[in-house]
């Protein structure tokens, strides 16, 4: 799937563009723009618009002074549920009225979530901003809420990109702090001494990611070792060098994080994302109109199908009561000719079948003689007839298949089974002669 990542930060805005599968990712391409010299932030959204092609998924993340958060704990472990109790347990924590924000959260490990929120107004400005440039975002978050994802991240370690400080736990994010200016050595110490003071465990190194942060690099006065992260091995096909690597390595950690279902979504309530329900609908419209159609055409052919059939029947009905009045002129009209043809057609049948079975069992009569006990089954199936009968030994049934050859032009005798008495049972089947019908 394709996603199309636009980061808005103070001074300049940076789009890249990823193909992701779950085995490979491609980066198929990236801008950035400055926000000075009467730049604005929808001059940029019109320009990166002006260049979309395709359909990808489009993800706006806005800058991390805009979100807050705090670390509750929750008896739950299902997401969804945990953001329907959210508004109730932030309820009188917070100094704004929840029914003014969007809140989300993360889960941060041993029954604690990190709830997320943001002012509604600042989350509908900048959607209505990008509509109307013509790239309206599907959802809408922050960068530093993907920061877990990030390539060659450890699971545990506290980060910095110059503006935002956050610690991982785990691989999740446990605390930021986030700030419209620049973050200093001595402001990062003294957050990261306070969290030690309220019992939280501090990680063991500083990692320093994106351009913002070159100038923490080998700063003075941090309480952790830092270290700036590096292309891992395994993404070099996607940055080609260091600078590419620190400018969009969190826009790809975003990517990650959405395709994974793990980044927190701003777009919810009456900020929600409805063009895809909007577009489903007029699909799902199209769809029911041509079932419709199909429906509909489908009951006219039948019922052309029927009509012609009808008049088939009706001429075949005329032409019945012709040939009856032909066969039977002195008859009057009968109600139904069909049936009394039929039933003519079947005495006749009967009567030439009941005449010529008759003179088979009379054959078989003078053929058996005094050596065949009896016949008491026999069964004439067009030229096929099948007898079973008793015989006095196995020789007479031999003996009455050859008084049979006048009349069957082939007889063959079947399993002959001896009785205590000394007689036996036998069957036998053969082919009529034409002449003996």
């Amino acid at each position: 799937m394709e996603y199309l990542i636009i980061n808005v930060e103070e001074k300049v805005v940076t789009s890249a563009r990823f193909e992701l599968s779950r085995r490979s990712a491609i980066l198929l391409g990236a801008a950035s723009f400055e926000l000075e010299d009467g730049v604005t932030l929808a001059d940029a959204a019109r320009q990166i618009a002006g260049g979309l092609n395709g359909s990808p998924r489009v993800v706006l993340c806005l800058p991390s002074h805009l979100f807050a958060q705090r670390l509750v704990a929750l008896p739950l472990t299902d997401l969804r549920k945990v953001r329907e109790v959210m508004p109730s347990q932030l309820q009188g924590e917070i100094a704004l009225p929840v029914e003014e924000l969007v809140l989300d959260a993360l889960p941060a490990g041993e029954g604690h979530f990190l709830a997320l929120w943001a002012r509604k107004s600042d989350i509908s400005h900048a959607v209505d901003l990008f509509r109307e440039a013509g790239i309206e975002p599907q959802v809408v978050s922050c960068q530093l809420f993907a920061w877990g994802c990030l390539p060659g991240i450890p699971e545990e370690c506290a980060v910095c990109d110059g503006s935002a400080l956050a610690l991982l736990a785990g691989g999740r994010l446990t605390f930021f702090q986030a700030s419209d200016t620049p973050l200093t050595p001595p402001r990062i110490s003294a957050t990261l001494s306070a969290l030690e003071l309220t019992g939280s465990r501090l990680p063991a190194r500083l990692t320093l990611v994106g351009t913002g942060s070159a100038a923490l690099a080998g700063s003075d006065g941090l309480v952790l070792p830092a270290e700036q992260l590096t292309v891992p091995p395994d993404t070099g096909h996607l940055f080609k060098n260091e600078a590419t690597f620190q400018q969009l390595a969190g826009l790809y950690a975003v990517a990650k994080a959405s395709q994974a279902g793990a980044l927190p979504d701003f777009r919810q309530g009456e900020l929600a994302w409805t063009a895809g329900d909007a577009l489903t609908r007029r699909k799902l419209l199209i769809t029911g109109v041509l079932a419709a159609v199909f429906i509909v055409l489908l009951f006219v052919s039948k019922l052309l199908q029927y009509s012609a059939v009808n008049s088939d029947i009706n001429s075949l009905n005329k032409s019945i009561s012709a040939i009856y009045r032909e066969v039977f002129p002195t008859r009057a009209k009968a109600v139904d000719e069909v049936s009394e043809i039929r039933g003519e057609i079947r005495k006749l049948a009967g009567a030439d079948t009941s005449s010529g079975f008759l003179d088979i069992l009379k054959k078989l009569a003078e053929a058996k003689g005094t050596t065949i006990n009896g016949l008491y089954e026999a069964e004439l199936e067009g030229r096929s007839l099948r007898i079973k009968g008793d015989a006095r030994s196995a020789q007479a049934a031999g003996e009455f298949k050859a008084a049979l050859a006048p009349f069957m032009s082939s007889a063959e005798l079947g399993e002959v089974k001896s009785r205590a008495d000394g007689t036996v049972s036998f069957s036998l089947t053969g082919t009529l002669k034409e002449a003996a019908r």
